[in-house]
């Protein structure tokens, strides 16, 4: 009697168990089954995404919602490219051949590059002759500020440059508090021994203050390499055709984010 009793009680054992695995894996199965739902849902709705708003992956919200509007309105977000003779208006300047990299990914009535440009001007002059005004006469959505890095080496010691930023910066944010501020040096050039110095500290400040700094020097060659000579004028005081093109190539890769 004692072994069938046995009998049952390991037949009912293995029952229990077979019956309670079924039962977890059906609880597995039904869990899993809302995630992978989300999963694709969430790839779905990716792939949904209109082409730009992928090419614009590398901007902040602010921008990307004004895309959405001028999109809608046809009223493009303007764009004030500030800074010396580093930052040429001409159709080779690197502002303009952003602009019309600008419009072919994203169409002509999103993007408007304004150039100001200030040659043979210093962060000094800039603050002391008013410019700022002008900027904000502008009511620009995005600033790229070009703080005449290569002007101010030599004649206005970084100190005071540094100071100088400090303020070109603060007085742009009080004049156009929505706008997006974005700092970046003037080109580099060849052989300089304090100026990398200099443009190193612009950076730091830049940091400091909470900005993006666009690093456009690192499209270049390294300023021992003659081959940057290659890119400027002879006196060196402005990119040439081909330098504009690296600044520009930069400028773009931030603005219109391709896939590697």
């Amino acid at each position: 009697m004692s072994k069938v009793i046995t009998a049952c009680v390991v037949v009912l054992s293995v029952c229990v168990l077979v019956l309670g695995n079924y039962h977890w894996k059906g609880k597995i199965s039904l869990a899993s089954q809302p995630e992978a739902k989300t999963e694709t849902a969430s790839a779905s709705a990716e792939e949904q995404q209109p082409e730009w708003v992928k090419k614009a992956g590398n901007l902040p919200a602010p921008i990307k919602e004004k895309m959405k509007t001028a999109q809608a309105d046809e009223k493009p977000i303007k764009i004030a490219a500030v800074g010396s003779e580093s930052t040429s208006p001409g159709d080779e300047g690197w502002p303009m051949l952003v602009q019309k990299e600008l419009d072919k990914a994203y169409g002509e009535k999103v993007f408007s590059v304004q150039v100001l440009s200030y040659p043979d001007g210093t962060s000094q002059t800039f603050l002391n002759e008013n410019h700022i005004e002008k900027v904000n006469e502008v009511q620009p959505d995005i600033i790229l500020l070009e703080p005449f890095s290569l002007n101010d080496n030599g004649n206005v010691g970084l100190s005071n440059t540094l100071k100088n930023v400090e303020s070109i910066l603060k007085e742009l944010k009080e004049g156009n508090t929505d706008a997006i501020i974005y700092v970046q040096p003037s080109h580099p050039i060849y052989n300089a021994i304090y100026y990398p110095k200099e443009v190193d500290a612009l950076k730091s400040l830049a940091t400091e203050l909470g900005m993006t700094y666009l690093n456009h020097w690192e499209n270049w060659p390294d300023g021992k390499d003659d081959k940057i000579k290659s890119m400027l004028t002879e006196d060196q005081q402005t990119p040439n055709k081909e330098g504009n093109k690296v600044w520009a190539d930069y400028i773009v890769s931030y603005f219109i984010k391709t896939e590697k």
